[in-house]
């Protein structure tokens, strides 16, 4: 039984066979390629022609020389025919090969574009698109348009050049023979795309349902570590062979369909090949037809049916394609709702930065909640604030209002005087390095990762950061030193090795501004006191902004900033809001009490 798929969603769409405005648009990718284009253009009716002249040769072969008896002249039809099949060959390989090329060549631009812009989407772009949507636009569809390219939009030309210069040559051949191929052909493909519109159908299944796997895989490889530890294998696999059994019956019965297609094309083949021998016999007996020009319009017949067969597949090709072309320029289309201000109006800091940080009247919120409001916060350059309070206060989100990861629908954030919307985004987000909770580290290099492959960070600089940080003396440790490569996430370093790594990585880039999410709290305690040891050499001389979950960290912050359902609700020093007995001094009992009470655990 097939799964419930939806029938109308945004994987499974399909346009119509040929959307001017989409191919329009296709067609501006494929410009730099246009003498290729031209060339892949050139071939097919050079193919074309030379196939229609072999069964004239085959006609003139038999009638004069094969029935007669006379071989003069024979030979040249015979080197004549070789001649022709090998120039197809060649043609045809040179037509693959081309297309092949523009496929590639085409798509790689398009994929480019379309990865560079999902690099400038914003967080809530990515919260609403699962991962694995996404991998099958930049994956699955750029390679359905690659197709479209070198299997379906060259060789649909091919083909119905070469139907037309079949049907010519048929005509010259015999107009009675080919009435009766113009009176059984409709039926034939009527059959054929009656075929290919169910194949279509059960194909958009089948792209609803790899694009759900793949989710499923990125899903469960990311949520690895949870499953195993709940026990949860069992589940998880279970889950991924139903998609997996629901993607292979489709599968099924997609090849059922295809094979059921290329068996009637070729039976009917076979069977408009018999009514011609019967109906060729009738016209021989009368002398109005010969032995040459029936064996000649057989072999036309049977070349004809080749473009046939294949355009049915050139429609579910050129529809995938459509599809596909729908769903990657929607993305494309999908404006940043954070960008870089117009160059008009755009400002830079003053150099040298100084870090000073200024929040008046900030409110932001998702949909109806409000998640930040009034905030009006002024930080010193050089001065380290906390940011505490009960969870869901909006700590971390200030932190994104301030990078620009979010944009406050009230207020102005500034850096050094300067609103931070007005700056253009690469500066900006030099001027914060961000610490967070987890380190996000990518396949590569260590050396890689502390510079994030920029190649304005010298080595001597990453060397240097790597030593500051003490991550030198576990990265010495590793056989490849600084070009030791990492494993998916880092997963072969520790969680403080990681978090090391991203001091490191913040060291080298320098910025006067240092925000610490929560940066020590799932590390142990060894690691801690390393990382803790790092942040105060990486704090020195900068703006800091600390959000804290353990209070016993900040003690030393020149002020504490405490949030309570989104606003301000204290401010002071660490002694100062104890004495008042607030919010903070509550937090800060209980945090206390727990920490009291708190088992002790001995190995």
């Amino acid at each position: 039984m097939m799964p419930a798929v939806q029938a109308d969603t945004e994987e499974t769409r399909y346009g119509a066979f040929l959307d001017a405005r989409l191919m329009m648009r296709f067609l501006g990718y494929a410009r730099p390629h246009r003498r290729w284009i031209a060339l892949a253009m050139l071939l097919p009716p050079l193919s074309a022609l030379s196939q229609v002249a072999q069964p004239m040769v085959i006609q003139l072969a038999v009638d004069r020389h094969l029935v007669t008896g006379n071989l003069d002249g024979f030979y040249g039809l015979l080197a004549a025919l070789a001649a022709l099949v090998i120039f197809q060959f060649i043609s045809g390989y040179f037509q693959s090969m081309i297309n092949a090329m523009l496929g590639q060549r085409v798509i790689s631009d398009l994929r480019q574009e379309l990865f560079a812009h999902l690099l400038t989407l914003d967080a809530a772009f990515y919260a609403k698109n699962p991962s694995g949507s996404l991998t099958n636009r930049v994956a699955n569809d750029a390679e359905a348009i690659s197709q479209m390219v070198s299997a379906g939009l060259i060789n649909l030309f091919a083909d119905l050049l070469l139907l037309i210069a079949i049907a010519i040559g048929m005509v010259a051949l015999s107009p009675r023979l080919s009435l009766v191929v113009l009176v059984l052909m409709p039926l034939v493909i009527l059959v054929a795309f009656q075929v290919t519109r169910r194949m279509r159908t059960i194909q958009r299944q089948g792209t609803l349902l790899q694009a759900r796997m793949t989710a499923r895989l990125t899903e469960e490889s990311e949520g690895r570590d949870v499953m195993r530890l709940f026990h949860q294998q069992q589940t998880a696999m279970a889950r991924f062979d139903q998609l997996n059994r629901d993607h292979r019956a489709n599968a099924d019965k997609s090849n059922f369909l295809e094979a059921l297609q290329f068996s009637f094309v070729e039976a009917a083949s076979t069977g408009v090949v018999a009514v011609l021998f019967w109906y060729g016999a009738t016209l021989m007996s009368e002398g109005t037809l010969t032995i040459g020009i029936l064996t000649a319009f057989i072999d036309a017949v049977r070349r004809l049916f080749f473009p046939i067969r294949d355009l049915a597949g050139k429609f579910t090709t050129m529809q995938s394609a459509m599809s596909a072309l729908e769903r990657v320029f929607t993305l494309i289309d999908t404006p940043p709702a954070i960008a870089d201000p117009p160059a008009a109006s755009a400002l830079t800091p003053r150099e040298p930065p100084q870090g000073a940080i200024r929040f008046a009247g900030v409110q932001f919120g998702y949909g109806a909640e409000t998640v930040l409001s009034g905030i009006d916060l002024t930080i010193a350059p050089g001065e380290r604030i906390a940011v505490v309070g009960p969870t869901g206060a909006g700590k971390s989100t200030l932190i994104k209002l301030l990078n620009r990861t979010c944009e406050p629908q009230q207020g102005v954030i500034t850096i050094d005087g300067v609103p931070v919307n007005r700056m253009p985004l690469a500066r900006l987000r030099r001027l914060a390095g961000v610490a967070r909770q987890e380190t996000v580290l990518f396949s590569g290099t260590i050396a890689e990762n502390i510079g994030l492959f920029d190649p304005a960070i010298s080595r001597a600089r990453i060397e240097w950061a790597a030593r500051e940080t003490g991550a030198l003396d576990f990265i010495q440790s590793l056989p490849d030193g600084l070009e030791s490569r990492l494993g998916e996430r880092g997963n072969n370093l520790s969680a403080g090795q990681r978090q090391l790594l991203g001091m490191t990585r913040i060291f080298a880039l320098d910025p006067p501004i240092l925000v610490l999410d929560e940066a020590t709290s799932s590390v142990d305690a060894v690691s801690e006191r390393l990382i803790q040891a790092a942040l105060e050499r990486l704090m020195t001389g900068r703006t800091a902004v600390i959000i804290a979950h353990r209070l016993s960290t900040i003690r030393h912050v020149d002020r504490i900033v405490v949030l309570a359902k989104g606003r301000i609700v204290e401010i002071g020093t660490h002694a100062e809001l104890l004495e008042r007995h607030g919010l903070f001094a509550t937090l800060h009992a209980l945090q206390f009490q727990e920490e009291k009470t708190e088992p002790v655990t001995t190995h």
